[in-house]
């Protein structure tokens, strides 16, 4: 798989850069054929990684992966840019085209974004799950105190109601609902009781009649045995009639779960990992192991040799650099530069560097022959620089096309040559079991170039010595000649205050950091404590269930712009999430995303898609959302959260930072922002409690404002570079209300905006099984699926997941054998839930239209439909102005 993955690699470097420039591809559906192909590609070396057991086939085969994964990004970057800035790419008819199913868009998430960094992973949720608990602890241990405090007080009162305030009176329909469901509860206790008071009278009754009518011995035997009887003749006469089945070909043959393939390939992998990742005697440790005892060996046979070698070119060097009027021997490069490596190997002259080499020979020979020449050269040199500034000029005006980055060309080319000169031909060290070991003879030419290194810094700080007892000794021959020996004093003098003051004038202004006197510990425990920083629920991107619409470029050709399918989300937030936050080259040299917006209804997903992106990238997840930082840090010290957040997320890179109800911290009118602190009853009661335990009055606020965090959010996000590995993700169901002013400062944030849409017919087919499935159940082969998609239109995801959840109780899945689902089972359960108001969903349609890259297609639409109808529209504009000056 690995052969032919690089083979195919090669081929593709081929297809992007032909011979004849006319043959590159240039069109949408080219780049989206090689992006395919791409995809194709990275999915046959992530699977080749993840089966790969030899440590040195794999460091090479995952620089392959990389470099690959980097360069199907920098495509799908590139796509989005022809597709007029659209994220979504509609790619049905051509998938129709190549004759390939939706699931090659699928983009998989290499499994060693996790495997690799097991022990790390499982460490830190070890030590968050220790900080959690001692949280919890704490809370009920300051809410026992609270209330014993509470009680004390109301004591001394001698008036206990008073103790603790009833609240804001309830509204009308509250208090309805309060009571009607109280009545409910009481009258379902009542019922239950009575229930299993007349269930225990029956049984009673069944025992009296039971013990009444006695059987004997031979009777009771004989219904025992004729009872076991029917049952073995019943169980045999089914496996003949499915015997019979079978032989006619009704019926599929049962597999045997030993001999199932693909159960064996599951076990034959589980065994692959087992070995690989054996902390004690796997793979890995036996070749980190290796690398230990081959590098000492290494060290120990040619560690002198290579000393020798370096000393020898060092003093050869220091020899032919000797000033050879005062004797003095020139300085050793300093270690920042290189060191003796500069020595060891010169660096290579840069094109300016020559040119100006050439300059600089051109114009001494110009001296030495006198005016003529120099006239000579300075008419080409004229001519050169007239026909350079009209080169130029041209340049300008014709204009450049932009062109696709190519950052992950060279590792690309770079990565099949080493493949084909490392390990094309070379057989495997462990022969043909899979339990390959490392190659020692490979390992060792791989560490001799660290060992190089390592005595190449001994020897630099050996010679730095000698060169310093050499110069004490030409200085002091110098000065006895001379008789000048106070002359070193000064000058040394001179020299020391010189580079005090180079020093001093060098340091630049640094902004000041609050927590440098603090330990990265420290600032974990204290986030973890406040539940800031929490353990993200192990959720897989495939738990986002739905699949790929069919009439995207259909909808497209006729003028419209149509919603995402789930399966391009989760295509989208792997591409620009979960891959950019696993690779740190990818970070590094894609475009860099440093925060995604998802918008969309209530129960869409968008919560369950910022934990799977903090999963499946082995991310810490920070929860700065409004409603889970209120009555931590209040007033000024939100500087203080935001700045510790960011600390600990750049170190402890990958994060993903999440906020939600996120539109509501760009809100700046205080009018609306006092309203979303206590809209909700539970959030009134919230600050009530709040109030009660901190002392407050009742006129006073207990809750902070949402948008407190936004001047300092802002701020953290600017410092955020390529490499840092932080990915700010947003979910928002009101996006709208960030509106006029406040809508600018919204939208700019976000480098990506996705928009969570409603599941479609065809998602809904999907999404029922699967939710089903989850939970535990399956539905009948002959169940009515299409008419529960249809009756469902409407309802978000989760409402769909809340339906079956309160469906399959552990008594219903026991039944289900028994007594199949049917629809109008659904439908008793389907009622409990809202859908979704159509006017949530228009007004959520309304604001994506104002988003930056469908305002510009809009608003070009717009511009050409009013140039089309310019003429008329002119005319009428002539008889209204004169309609008013006839008024006037």
């Amino acid at each position: 798989m690995w052969r032919e993955a690089m083979m195919e690699l090669l081929d593709q470097l081929e297809a992007e850069n032909p011979e004849d420039p006319a043959l590159a591809p240039k069109e949408l559906s080219e780049w989206a054929c090689i992006y395919i192909k791409y995809l194709q590609i990275f999915r046959k070396l992530e699977a080749a990684y993840d089966q790969m057991l030899q440590p040195q086939k794999r460091q090479d085969m995952r620089k392959a992966l990389e470099a690959c994964m980097g360069r199907m990004l920098e495509i799908r970057h590139w796509l989005v840019k022809l597709n007029r800035g659209l994220d979504f790419v509609q790619l049905d008819d051509l998938l129709v085209d190549l004759k390939v199913t939706p699931d090659v868009l699928e983009v998989p998430v290499p499994r060693y974004f996790i495997e690799d960094r097991a022990k790390e992973l499982n460490d830190r949720d070890k030590f968050l799950q220790v900080l959690l608990e001692k949280y919890q602890q704490a809370n009920q241990q300051g809410a026992a105190d609270a209330g014993a405090v509470v009680t004390s007080n109301s004591s001394k009162q001698g008036n206990s109601a008073n103790a603790v305030s009833s609240g804001p009176p309830l509204l009308p329909e509250e208090a309805v609902a309060v009571i009607i469901r109280n009545e409910r509860g009481r009258q379902a206790r009542e019922r239950t009781r009575l229930v299993a008071s007349a269930k225990r009278s029956r049984a009673v009754e069944e025992r009296r009649r039971q013990a009444g009518v006695a059987l004997s011995k031979d009777e009771a035997v004989t219904k025992i045995q004729s009872m076991l009887r029917g049952c073995l003749w019943r169980n045999r006469v089914r496996q003949e009639a499915n015997q019979e089945l079978v032989f006619v070909g009704m019926k599929p043959q049962p597999v045997d779960p030993k001999a199932d393939p693909q159960a064996i390939e599951a076990r034959h992998l589980l065994a692959r990992k087992q070995q690989l990742l054996d902390p004690e005697h796997g793979t890995l440790r036996k070749y980190d192991d290796a690398v230990v005892s081959l590098k000492a060996k290494v060290l120990e046979t040619e560690g002198e040799d290579m000393r020798e070698a370096i000393q020898d070119k060092i003093n050869a060097w220091f020899i032919a650099n000797r000033n050879p009027q005062t004797g003095e021997y020139p300085d050793l490069p300093p270690e920042e530069a290189g060191g003796s490596k500069v020595i060891l190997q010169p660096p290579l002259l840069s094109v300016e560097e020559l040119l100006a080499d050439e300059a600089a020979a051109a114009a001494d020979k110009s001296k030495k022959g006198g005016k003529p020449g120099a006239a000579a050269a300075k008419k080409p040199a004229g001519k050169d620089a007239k026909g350079g500034g009209k080169g130029d000029a041209a340049a300008e005006g014709s204009g450049t096309a932009e062109v696709i980055s190519s950052a992950f060309i060279p590792l690309i080319e770079g990565a099949v040559a080493e493949y084909i000169g490392k390990w094309q031909e070379r057989p495997a060290p462990g022969g043909a079991s899979w339990e390959q070991q490392h190659d020692p003879e490979l390992l060792k030419d791989e560490l001799r170039p660290l060992v190089f290194e390592e005595v190449r810094q001994q020897v630099d700080e050996e010679m730095r010595t000698l060169l310093a007892n050499l110069k004490e000794l030409v200085a002091a021959e110098a000065a006895a000649k001379a008789g000048k020996k106070a002359k070193k004093k000064k000058g040394g003098k001179a020299k020391k205050g010189a580079g005090g003051k180079k020093a001093k004038g060098g340091k630049g202004k640094k902004k000041k950091d609050p927590t440098a006197d603090r330990s990265m510990e420290s600032l974990f425990a204290e986030l973890a404590s406040n539940g800031v920083l929490v353990s993200p629920p192990k959720v897989e991107l495939a738990d986002y269930l739905g699949g790929y619409s069919f009439m995207g470029a259909t909808l497209e050709k006729a003028g419209i712009i149509p919603d995402p399918s789930l399966a391009q989300i989760r295509q989208a937030v792997t591409e620009f999430a979960i891959l950019p936050l696993g690779s740190q080259l990818a970070h590094e040299r894609l475009p860099h995303i440093k925060s995604l917006l998802l918008y969309g209804a209530p129960s869409t997903g968008k919560t369950m898609v910022a934990q799977a992106i903090a999963h499946l990238s082995g991310s810490c997840f920070f929860d700065l959302s409004p409603r889970n930082t209120d009555g931590h840090y209040p007033g000024k010290a939100v500087a203080m959260l935001l700045h510790m957040v960011f600390k600990v997320a750049k170190t402890m890179a990958p994060s993903v930072i999440y906020i939600d109800e996120v539109e509501k911290v760009f809100v700046s009118d205080k009018k609306k922002a006092k309203e979303f602190g206590g809209q909700e009853p539970f959030s009134r009661i919230k600050m009530e409690l709040l109030r009660e335990l901190k002392g407050l009055a009742p006129g006073d606020r207990a809750a902070e404002p949402f948008s407190r965090i936004k001047k300092e959010l802002l701020r953290e996000l600017k410092g955020l570079a390529p490499g840092d590995r932080v990915l700010l993700v947003g979910a928002s169901r009101e996006p709208w209300l960030a509106a006029k002013k406040d809508e600018k400062a919204f939208m700019g944030v976000w480098s990506k905006a996705l928009q969570m849409p409603l599941p479609d017919y065809a998602a809904r087919r999907l999404i029922w099984p699967g939710l089903f499935a989850r939970h535990g159940g399956k539905l009948a082969y002959d169940f009515d699926l299409s008419t529960l998609a249809q009756l469902s239109e409407g309802y978000a995801a989760g409402a769909l997941d809340a339906v079956v959840s309160g469906l399959l109780t552990p008594v219903r899945r026991e039944r289900l054998k028994m007594h199949p689902v049917d629809i109008q089972e659904f439908l008793h359960w389907l009622c409990r839930v809202q859908a979704v108001p159509q006017q949530v969903d228009e007004a959520l349609h309304k604001w994506a239209d104002r988003t930056p890259a469908l305002a510009a297609i809009k608003g070009a639409a717009a511009d050409k439909a009013a140039a089309a109808a310019g003429g008329g529209g002119s005319k009428k504009g002539a008889k209204d102005e004169k309609g008013k000056k006839k008024m006037k």
